[in-house]
């Protein structure tokens, strides 16, 4: 379905309420009421003024007149108010939409352990060589390997110690939500693994863990997290199980909702934005409107990492960022992009962890603006990194609800047509103060009472329609 913008086409402006209209309503009233006079009067002649009979006929043209304003001042009123309303929608959810893809953590501090321990030097090219025949598969090549669940606490240990002085510094107490992913199986056991090692140090934090299968979504994790300010700790690893064969990786990331940190702090800190469903058989549509999005500034120059990308969009990547004249940070990678299933493994779920920690790594060589784009069984995402907060955008042209004329004319005919009828039959009533405060309180009731209703009923009747279009354009 991909991230893009829902392509719902605004509605052109409705046409201004003209005065000509109503002057040419007033002629035809006129016009016609005079035929009708001369059509309907004696053989003898038209009567006298003096007579009274043109009263009631002068009456009757007078009502029909402002009758047929009112309802042309309704019936422009219903068509600016149907306009207003899909344009505003419109607008409104180009707006929901760039504030969700707006939405960020803040990295505070993250560790990032890979079993080549050169790779990201050699991707920076800051350091020579090509990688060695046989890549290492392990991390801590100076420790015990024992695979299985031993390997787990082993390099959980490792990661806590590594990262928990820096929770300390920023975070001394309170709630931490926890979210751990690793290759394991037995999540039951890692569970126990986890309790046990992190209780060893008696953390002062109120923790909420929860355990992640390698294969779940990537974007499964942000369900945790809810609406609530806690930072968070995301602890990611592939460790050695038997017959394993891909290399080990180890990353934890400490990240903050920037809410809730301090004024002025984190100004300059990595920033992780929200993943966002990718379409990767329109891979320059997508890619436009990621740029388009205001995510990272088209002046900056860019690294783009991925993983699990299908043969046709692996192969399209760079000229797809060529043709969309994104700048790219060409001393890393290759030409700025970078193939992390060759440059490391292919680790499926993970990947999405396994390129974050590392292009949180990698921005100390350099490029703070970076794409993330992950593919894998069921699902593809885009992910940016970046140091800045997000440009906010206007809308531009933004135009005023439409006044209420009609309504307030409906509103006023219809008290004078009700006060008529209670003069005719209730003529005591109608010219006591209790029939004068029934007509105000019926004017303060209907003027106000009669634009709102139409607005809802409009709204109402509208929305399917915008709905539907919005779900036939794709990209809802």
């Amino acid at each position: 379905m991909g991230w893009s913008l829902p392509e719902v086409p605004e509605q052109e402006q409705a046409p201004s309420w003209s005065p000509w209209v109503c002057l040419l309503i007033i002629i035809l009233g006129i016009f016609i009421g005079l035929l009708v006079a001369v059509l309907k009067s004696p053989t003898t002649g038209l009567p006298s003024l003096s007579s009274g009979a043109w009263l009631p006929l002068t009456t009757w043209i007078f009502a029909s007149i402002s009758a047929a304003i009112v309802v042309y001042s309704f019936w422009w009123e219903t068509l600016a108010i149907r306009v207003w309303n899909w344009n505003e929608w419109c607008r409104n959810m180009r707006l929901a939409w760039r504030l969700r893809a707006h939405q960020h953590h803040v990295i505070l501090n993250h560790v990032f352990i890979a079993a080549d321990t050169g790779l990201l030097a050699r991707l920076a090219h800051t350091q020579q060589g090509e990688s060695a025949d046989t890549p290492p598969l392990k991390i801590l090549p100076d420790e015990p390997l024992t695979p299985g669940i031993s390997r787990f606490e082993q390099l959980l240990r490792h990661l806590i110690a590594q990262i928990m002085p820096s929770i300390r510094r920023r975070y001394p107490s309170g709630s931490l939500q926890i979210i751990v992913q690793t290759n394991g199986s037995d999540k039951d056991r890692e569970s126990q693994s986890f309790h046990r090692v992190w209780s060893a140090g008696s953390p002062p934090w109120r923790v909420e863990i929860h355990f992640q299968d390698a294969d779940s979504s990537f974007d499964d994790w942000r369900r945790f997290l809810g609406p609530t300010m806690h930072p968070a700790l995301v602890l990611a690893m592939h460790y050695r199980l038997p017959d394993d064969v891909l290399p080990e990786f180890a990353s934890a990331l400490f990240m903050m909702h920037p809410l809730a940190l301090n004024q002025g702090e984190g100004k300059n800190a990595l920033r992780l934005f929200r993943a966002m469903p990718l379409n990767t058989r329109a891979l320059a549509t997508e890619l436009s409107e990621l740029r388009e999005m205001a995510l990272t500034p088209a002046t900056r120059k860019h690294l783009v990492w991925h993983s699990g990308l299908s043969d046709a969009p692996r192969q399209s990547l760079s000229r797809v960022l060529n043709d969309l004249a994104v700048p790219l940070n060409d001393g890393i990678g290759t030409g700025g992009v970078i193939d992390y299933d060759s440059a490391c493994a292919r680790y499926s779920g993970l990947a999405g962890w396994a390129m974050i920690g590392a292009a949180a790594e990698m921005a100390a060589y350099g490029p703070s603006c970076q794409w993330l784009l992950l593919e894998d069984k069921d699902d593809a995402w885009a992910v940016v990194l970046r140091n800045m907060a997000p440009a906010v955008v206007q809308e531009h042209g933004m135009i005023q609800p439409p006044f209420p004329g009609g309504s307030v004319l409906m509103a006023l005919l219809l008290n004078i047509g009700l006060y008529r009828l209670m003069i005719h039959y209730f003529p005591s009533t109608a010219l006591s103060w209790s029939g004068i405060s029934l007509l105000l309180l019926s004017l303060i009731v209907t003027l106000p009472g009669l634009a709102i209703f139409l607005r809802r009923i409009t709204v109402r009747l509208q929305r399917p329609a915008f709905i539907r279009a919005a779900r036939q354009s794709g990209k809802e």
